[in-house]
């Protein structure tokens, strides 16, 4: 692979993963970047730049600006991605390059691309059997490198991280701008769920549930829809000893027990045996949670 150390996939597949970032400067670079204010659910955009080969003389312009008024930060990666490879559509092939670049600091784009055509075989579930995220634009990322695969153009995927690039900070300040703009577009395959106020308010992430058939006390605050394969519920753990809360956990539930796990309340439930792909299999009863503690206000200062 010119100018770098490369990861190729296998000889079915049509593009590869570059993990440096020493391009060939015979082909063309689609720099995207995503954004997105209060992720997930606020005012978010992506934007793409294309340079091209050093030879061609033309300038690199911009040729993604889009903002909506709601979706998330790996969303608006992969819609950067999406609507770049459109653009390339439209346009190939060239009579001077038949190789594309796609330029991105996200590792979710990056990573995740090898990994989406078995998600597809899979009925959009990874080797755990676990549901995956944002179908949708995957799917249709797949679909276009396979027809410019057809164009005689190979797509590459390059992980360069932060904004240290001119063209870096010119993308970024491009999607910031997107976002903020908003509401122009929309991200119609965005599902907002249901949200309310984590009880834990480090900043930890959310992190997946280590099931291993416990029968534990939860106070469910995110409900995540999956159309027609099972819902993803994060929650917070309920320790009845101290009835304090701990740690910020997501596992699943088909859709008609999630639909008894409302938001807020609480609920000691049976989990799975599957750490890689944790489900809460019944709700065994509601119980009561502990009011919240106010903070008392102290005497103004004279």
């Amino acid at each position: 692979m010119p100018g770098g150390l490369g990861i190729q996939l296998p000889k079915s597949n049509v593009a590869g993963i570059i993990i440096h970032s020493v391009l060939d400067h015979r082909a063309i670079q689609i720099h995207t970047d995503g954004s997105c204010y209060k992720n997930p659910g606020g005012i978010s955009g992506c934007a793409a730049y294309v340079r091209y080969p050093d030879e061609v003389g033309l300038a690199e312009e911009q040729i993604v600006d889009f903002g909506c008024g709601e979706s998330s930060n790996n969303r608006m990666e992969l819609m950067a991605c999406v609507k770049a490879l459109d653009w390339a559509l439209e346009n190939a092939p060239w009579p001077y390059a038949n190789r594309i670049y796609i330029v991105t600091d996200s590792q979710y784009l990056a990573n995740c691309y090898s990994s989406a055509q078995y998600w597809k075989k899979d009925g959009w579930r990874n080797k755990s059997g676990e549901p995956t995220a944002n179908e949708d634009l995957w799917d249709k990322i797949l679909k276009s490198v396979g027809k410019l695969s057809k164009l005689g153009v190979r797509v590459d995927f390059v992980y360069q991280k932060g904004k240290k690039t001119e063209i870096a900070k010119k993308v970024d300040n491009a999607a910031k701008t997107a976002a903020q703009r908003g509401g122009i577009d929309e991200d119609s395959g965005y599902k907002p769920g249901s949200f309310s106020r984590s009880m834990v308010r480090d900043g930890t992430a959310t992190q997946r549930f280590p099931a291993a058939g416990q029968v534990l006390v939860i106070r469910p605050y995110v409900k995540k829809p999956r159309k027609k394969r099972e819902e993803r519920i994060s929650f917070n753990v309920l320790d009845e000893a101290t009835q304090s809360y701990n740690g910020k956990f997501f596992a699943y539930a088909i859709p008609s027990l999630a639909a008894e796990l409302h938001r807020g309340n609480g609920y000691r439930v049976r989990f799975n045996s599957d750490p890689l792909f944790p489900q809460i299999l019944e709700k065994v009863e509601e119980v009561p949670l502990p009011k919240p503690t106010r903070k008392k206000k102290g005497r103004p200062r004279p």
